[in-house]
């Protein structure tokens, strides 16, 4: 009797062990995590050179967790594997890390209220900063070279990779030569003069907000 004793003392310590040892290994919720502040140019929504991307760390990732952001402003729009994601709207992230996308109608700064819940109904809470800067225009920079090799035909080299746009990315170059108008999407182009004299030039460029630059004249002295 002493000894079934002993074993069902010793058994139920076992069990009590384990459940502590269950109950500590239990998580207290979702573990959600990104960088807190996060820099865009106003109206970019093609996100390029990294803008506006935001990579977001949720845990435990064999499971379904609901991420939900909320904007105040109603300035702040994210998207989540190419959908739009409403204001409030809980989305399915199953992953470890997630991109979304960020795109901000006006300059400023915003405060983003992030939540991540799992299917216990466990959730973490953490506070996006979105600072958006505001969409300068591009600046046009241009050069040009008479052709040595062809000087009886007159061919003219130009060269715009000076004109910049430091958050975005220049879509377009447009010219205007003596009347002609010219718009390619590359830094260089040819123009071939016919005869000598002093032409008229109009230049400028677009960005990939469709903003102008200021529009450069200049004049060629053809020999």
């Amino acid at each position: 009797m002493k000894n079934i004793c002993s074993l069902l003392l010793f058994a139920f310590c076992i069990s009590c062990s384990s459940k502590e040892m269950s109950f500590e290994q239990t998580p207290t919720g979702p573990e959600l995590g990104f960088s807190d502040t996060v820099y865009i140019r106003e109206r970019d929504s093609l996100n390029l050179n990294g803008n506006g991307v935001i990579n977001i760390y949720t845990k435990p990732a064999e499971q379904q967790l609901h991420l939900q952001l909320s904007d105040t402003s109603g300035k702040v729009h994210f998207s989540y594997r190419g959908e739009k994601l409403n204001n409030n709207q809980p989305v399915v992230v199953a992953g470890e890390w997630n991109s979304l996308f960020c795109k901000v109608d006006q300059a400023g700064i915003y405060g983003i209220e992030v939540s991540l819940r799992d299917q216990l109904g466990r959730q973490s809470f953490k506070k996006l900063v979105i600072k958006a800067a505001a969409a300068q225009r591009p600046v046009a920079k241009l050069l040009w070279m008479a052709d040595e090799r062809d000087s009886i035909n007159r061919r003219y080299f130009f060269d715009a990779h000076g004109s910049s746009q430091p958050y975005g990315k220049i879509m377009s170059y447009h010219y205007e030569i003596n009347g002609q108008s010219f718009q390619v999407n590359t830094e260089k182009m040819q123009y071939q003069f016919y005869q000598k004299g002093s032409y008229p030039v109009r230049f400028f460029v677009v960005d990939d907000l469709s903003q102008h630059s200021d529009t450069l004249h200049q004049v060629i002295d053809v020999l």
